[in-house]
């Protein structure tokens, strides 16, 4: 492993078979640990024997758009708290940067991929992961349903009850219900403890907080 790189594990999801080849053989060379997926199927069957790090992914993948696949994810509970989830895509409209953040992305990279950028956004996540776990705090042991923990990322990034309810075409009533259950099972009270309980899960980052 190269030299003041910490060691991680991540799955490229790309359709095309160079591109797919030539990231996973670079970040293979940057000392992380790297398996390729053509499709979200075959990603999916990755995921059920490696908890990678960080998942990168294609938008346009033949069998389900990374759009779908993220929220699919989420919703079942697939996807590890801690693993971050950037999407690299020829589409770099607003509209389509903003429907990928919205779905749940970390990040939003646009083809061709800047391999120097991209791997300094992996080094920074897993550094900001280790830097939560080995903090000290206590660590959050409450189970949340992944709809509870979508509506935490919202509050951890400051978002009102309107803008969560919009974000997740839910209506406010529920998005309450949510937050009434989430600071049940936290045992908290306020939105600031919401936030900074969704930086220890690692929901959130601290640099993404309004």
């Amino acid at each position: 492993m190269t030299e003041g790189i910490p060691a991680g594990t991540i799955l490229c999801v790309e359709d095309e078979e160079a591109l797919r080849e030539e990231l996973c053989e670079e970040l293979s060379s940057m000392g992380y640990a790297v398996h390729g997926a053509a499709d979200c199927a075959e990603a999916q069957a990755l995921l059920s024997g490696v908890r990678p790090d960080v998942i990168l992914c294609d938008v346009m993948i033949p069998d389900m758009s990374g759009f779908d696949f993220l929220r699919r994810l989420r919703d079942d509970g697939k996807l590890p708290r801690t693993t971050a989830f950037i999407f690299m895509t020829a589409l770099s409209s607003r509209d389509m940067r903003l429907e990928g953040l919205n779905s749940g992305a970390d990040d939003y990279l646009t083809k061709p991929v800047d391999l120097d950028l991209l791997h300094l956004k992996i080094r920074n996540r897993l550094d900001f992961v280790r830097r939560v776990q080995s903090s000290g705090a206590a660590p959050i042991t409450a189970h949340l349903s992944p709809r509870e923990e979508q509506v935490l990322t919202h509050l951890g990034l400051g978002a009102r009850t309107t803008a969560i309810a919009h974000a997740l075409s839910i209506s406010e009533y529920t998005v309450n219900q949510y937050i009434k259950d989430i600071y049940r099972k936290l045992g908290i009270s306020n939105r600031a403890d919401a936030a900074r309980a969704a930086i220890r899960i690692g929901l959130v980052r601290p640099d993404q907080m309004g």
